[in-house]
Formats: structure tokens, sequence, C-alpha cells
């Protein structure tokens, strides 16, 4: 196979990847990957999840800095780098020049200097600081503009705004005996709580968002920026072990696995009709219904016949102005009785959903959600009747639906911020936070999760979703090429292990077709239409508890029949190892050379991106009801 097949196969584009550079000074690392540094360790230990410095444009796109004359030395304690960059667009130009250095006593210092070369628009131009989702809950020392001392706690449950403000320098402990601090010059700083879009981050950028923007930095203004990071050891503190090869965990019964759905737009409902007969197991289908855009019955009638083709559920999202529910609720109920459709639930999302806004806002003459399901069920719609949101669990979190609804619902998109593949992997560590916090803003609500997918369906934030013309990694974009590839599919059993753990009623992960399709246009399977076949052949089944002592791997089990399936998946672009007991038996799932084993394996390589099923003869408890490892 070519490089560039390769790359096909696991990421659907030829795209490079980026480069990236290790850099160590003594117990100090960071990565180096388009001028930026990410993963910053001390001792083995993550610190800082990144450093970036960038320009936003005055819509808050993110301009592509060009670098050059980039020199690095390094001697093993201590490393240096310098660059020079420019951000250019139709808007204007910028220029900076960095300059970088890590010393092995654990200091790390960013500097920026920059420089307008034209009127420069900018929403926000400068440092951000990334600290790992895994600090929740912990300490945070924070020091003010004014030099005050605050102590507080990294936000928990995730925060729907901002958690900090005014923010000079910020002290936490990552690990026991491992003190940590990063201060910040140029500009006072404030922290949002990047959980809020999966993003596995808490981000403290420049420039608090009360200020006006965009601003104008006037030509020939000059803007100096800098960011310390002091790390102190107190007691001695060791990197996470690792153990090679990764080793599964089985344990005992725990819960049901989550039933699973399609996603469907009226639009493709002609191309999902075609390739049903592809797609496998289909337990439900969520169509979307919107008045406004011309629906009525007539897609009804099509997307039952959809359901009918599957032996699928038909649930319908309804959109609703909001305006007028009595009225509105008459309406959809009578379209649904035209086209004979007897739903097996209703998902209400206000149009209103589609665009963020401040948090605990109603809009002016707009009516409350749970109006709109008091007025359905008034009109004698009988099945289960959802609250939540089209659009992400941002939304979600700033304004929760509140009533009397069946459940709740909302979806998730792994590249609002950020296209890398870390990045869209590390999303899945924060889908436990995400499903404690929509708990506690509607107790006792069964969740419906998803779409939870990689590119974005439609964009809260701008007028419409990012263009992807060369079919590359773009943030915020509706076509990310990952989505049909290896990847999608290793990310797809990603998100499924955290939605089974986290006991969510519904999943949602794809559509038929489409950008976000099981099939290809030319209607053959993409990996992902395997992955998604075996979760939802699983459905309401018995789970099983399972870990892995590798972080890179996601894992979800269950019950067939008499064996025990495992549902496995490399998140790493690198081979794992993975020890099996002498009763497994390995089936091909999704991989370019996995092949079903005739007999029992103690071992398998799982490739880059891979996911395969591993099937157990017998019950994974040991006769003294301790967990026992595959």
């Amino acid at each position: 196979m070519t490089a560039n097949a390769d790359l096909l196969a696991l990421y659907g584009t030829d795209e490079p990847l980026p480069q990236r550079r290790l850099l160590a000074a003594g117990p100090l690392t960071a990565v180096l990957e388009d001028g930026n540094l990410r993963t910053i360790c001390f001792a083995g230990v993550e610190v800082v999840r990144a450093i970036n410095y960038l320009a936003r444009d005055a819509s808050w796109g993110t301009y592509k800095a060009e670098l050059s004359n980039m020199r690095i030395s390094e001697d093993g304690t201590s490393f240096e780098l310098r660059y020079d960059g420019l951000c250019a667009g139709p808007q204007g130009r910028f220029a900076y020049r960095m300059k970088i250095r890590g010393d092995a006593s654990g200091e790390l210092t960013l500097q920026a200097d920059g420089v307008a070369l034209t009127d420069f628009p900018t929403n926000r131009t400068g440092f951000v600081v990334l600290h790992p989702s895994e600090a929740a809950g912990k300490r945070l020392t924070i020091r003010h503009s004014d030099g005050s001392i605050e102590e507080t706690t990294f936000p928990k449950l995730i925060s729907p705004d901002q958690p900090a403000f005014d923010i000079s320098a910020l002290t936490h402990e990552p690990a026991p005996g491992l003190v940590c601090a990063v201060a910040m010059e140029g500009d006072a700083f404030e922290m949002e709580d990047q959980r809020n879009w999966t993003d596995a981050s808490f981000k403290t950028y420049v420039r608090p968002l009360s200020k006006p923007r965009p601003y104008v930095i006037g030509k020939g203004v000059k803007d100096i920026q800098r960011v310390t990071v002091s790390v102190r050891a107190e007691t001695s503190a060791p990197g996470p072990a690792i153990s090679s090869p990764a080793t599964l965990t089985l344990g005992g019964p725990a819960g049901r696995i989550p039933s699973i759905a399609l996603f469907v737009d009226p639009d493709q409902l002609p191309a999902a009709i075609a390739g049903a007969a592809s797609l496998g197991p289909v337990p439900e289908i969520i169509l979307r219904f919107d008045s406004a855009r011309g629906h009525d019955q007539r897609v009804l009638e099509k997307a039952a016949e959809l359901a009918s083709a599957l032996g699928a559920r038909l649930a319908v999202e309804a959109i609703f102005d909001a305006i007028h529910p009595g009225a509105e609720a008459q309406a959809l109920v009578a379209m649904v009785r035209l086209a004979g459709v007897e739903p097996s639930a209703i998902l209400v999302s206000p149009r209103r959903e589609f665009k963020t806004r401040p948090s605990h806002h109603l809009p002016n003459g707009e009516r409350p959600i749970d109006e709109i399901v008091q007025a359905l069920r008034a009109v004698g719609l009988a099945c289960p009747i959802g609250a939540g949101t089209p659009s992400l669990f941002t939304e979600f979190n700033r304004n929760p639906p509140t009533g009397n609804a069946d459940f709740v619902f909302f979806g998730n998109s792994a590249i609002v911020h950020a296209a890398d593949e870390q990045s869209v992997m590390e999303t899945l560590t924060v889908y436990p936070a995400v499903m404690e916090t929509a708990r506690q803003l509607c107790p006792g609500k069964p969740i419906w999760l998803g779409p939870c997918t990689i590119g974005l369906r439609h964009n809260p934030y701008g007028e419409a979703v990012a263009a992807n013309p060369r079919n590359n990694r773009v943030p915020a974009a509706g076509t990310d090429p990952r989505q049909r590839a290896l990847f999608g599919a290793a990310f797809a059993v990603g998100v499924a292990a955290r939605a089974a753990e986290t006991a969510a009623a519904r999943l949602i992960l794809a559509a038929p077709t489409g950008p976000f399709g099981l099939l290809n246009e030319d209607g053959s399977r993409r990996p992902l239409q395997a992955v998604h076949a075996q979760i939802a052949e699983a459905a309401g089944v018995e789970r099983y508890r399972i870990s892995s002592d590798w972080p890179g791997v996601a894992a979800i089990a269950f019950r067939r029949g008499n064996t025990i399936r495992v549902l496995a998946a490399n998140l790493t672009p690198v081979p794992i190892d993975i020890a099996l007991s002498s009763d497994a038996k390995l089936l091909c799932v999704a991989g370019e050379d996995t092949k079903p084993a005739k007999s029992p394996l103690t071992a398998h390589t799982l490739g880059p991106y891979n996911s395969v099923a591993l099937q157990f003869v017998q019950t994974p408890s040991r006769p003294d009801g301790r967990p026992r490892k595959s």
C-alpha cells in the first residue's frame, strides 16, 4: 500500500500529517507543532495541555500563520526556539517574532513580539493556554491583575460560562507533589470551560470577552505578550506507568447497552432508501422535520418507507418556532396523522436553539420548551416526547430544558475548535463530565446522546459550517474526511464506550448517507458501518464492565448468547499490542488486515485506528467473583 493510500484508509484524506518534534530539557518536555507547544510535561506528568499563539479575524476565523526562519537549539538541559510568523488575509496583516525557551529547572517561557503591518481587525490575537480537563475539581489559585489572590477550584461540573476572570497567573497541582504556575503578561486573561464543546481543556485566553470586538490593532502598533510556566516538584512525582502489552480487564454485569439510532435529513432520504440493504441493523431512525423548509406529509411518508425497509422505529425531531405552542403542536400532529405515521418519539427542537445565546435567556415573544411539550400532549400525542437542542451540549448547558418531558437530548461535535487527531480523540475523555452535568441539570431524565460526530451538522456560532473543499482537517467543518475512514470507526467505538459507561438511553452516531453516513456516495460501506452494526445488534443487551490499562484503547463489552463480545478500538496512530486470554477469539470488524481467527489467540496487534471484536466463550467472572483479565 502506498503512503497516500495509507493516509486515505486511516484518515480519509491524503493531507500530510502535521510535523511534530519533541523538545526536551531534562524532565521538562513539550511537543512542537506548527510553532505552538502541546503536551507540556514534567517528569512524565502533563502539566499544561497546550500553549498556542493565534490570531482570529473579525468573524472568529483563525489565521493559518506562515512561519519562517525557524531555529532550534537543544543541549539536553535546555532548549530554545525562535521563528517569525505572519498572519495575512483580506482583512489585514500581522507579524510576530516568537522566542521559546525551556530549562531543566522546570521553567518555560514564550514571548511574542507582534506588530500590525496594516490596520488589523481581530476578535483575539495572542496567547491561549490550555489546562488539561483532568484538573476538574482540583484546587486552583488565581492571581488577578491587581495582585490579589483567589483560592478556588477548577469546575467539576461543566461551567456554561467563564469560571474565572481578570487573570494574570494560575497555579494548580497536576499531580501530588507537583506544582505548576502559569503567569501571563500583555493584557488581562480570562478562562473558559472548553468541555462545553467536548474540548478536553480549560482555556485561558487573552483579552476579556467583555471588551468590544472586533477591535483594531492599528498599523505599526506593537503587541508584546509573554507566558511563563514554572514547575516545582515538592516531592517525587513519578510519571504514569503504562504496561505493554495492553490488558483489557473484564468485570461483571453493569446495566444495558444503549439503543442506537441514525439521524436523517429529508434531503438524504432518497439515497438512504436506495442504500437501505447495506446499512445493517438499525433499530431506529430520527427524522428532522421542519415545516419552514417545506417539509410536509410526503416527507413523513418517505421517512416511514425508509423505516419500513430497515425494520426500524421512526422518531421525529420537529423544529418549532415556539411562538404559538398550541397551534404549532396541532399543525405537527395533523401532518403526522395525515401521513399515517405512528412516531416512536417526538424530539422538540425550538428554532432558537440553532444559534448560540446567553445563559438563561428566552428571546422576546418566544415560549418555554415545556409549553410545546404540554401542547403536544394536549392534542393527543401518546408517544414519548423529548426536549432539548438540535445544537451542541454547550447550548443545552446554557439553556437547559425545564418541565416534564419524557427525555432530554443534545449532540456533540469533535472539531469546534481544533481538528487534529489528538484533539479529536481527547474529546472522548470529556463525555463523563458532559453526562454528569446534564443529569444535574435535568435530574431523572433519560438522555438521548447525539448526534455525536466529528464534523458539525450546523454552526451555532457563525453563518455556516466551515467550507472544506480540499477534504482536509478543518475546524468547524461540516464535512470531515475521517468520518469515512478507520479513524471515524475508532472514534465511534470511543463514543459508544463512554455512552454505555454513563448509561445513555439512546446513542446517535451517524446518518445513513452523506457527510455523516455509514455509506459512501457509491453505496459502499464505510468502516463506521461495521462498528455501527455491532453496537446496533447489542442494543438493550446486558453490558459488562471493561477497563484498559492503556489509555489509547477504548472498549465496550456485552453478552451475545453464551459468549461475551468485546468491541475494542485503537485511538492512536501507532500499533498497540493487546494480550488476550486463552478463550478469546478474534472477529473482523474494521481494519485493513484483520481477518477472523479460526482458533483462539493469546495476543493481537491492533493497528492504528483499527477496531476489532473479541469473543469470549466463557463468562468473565472468576469463581471468586473477582474480575479477570483478557
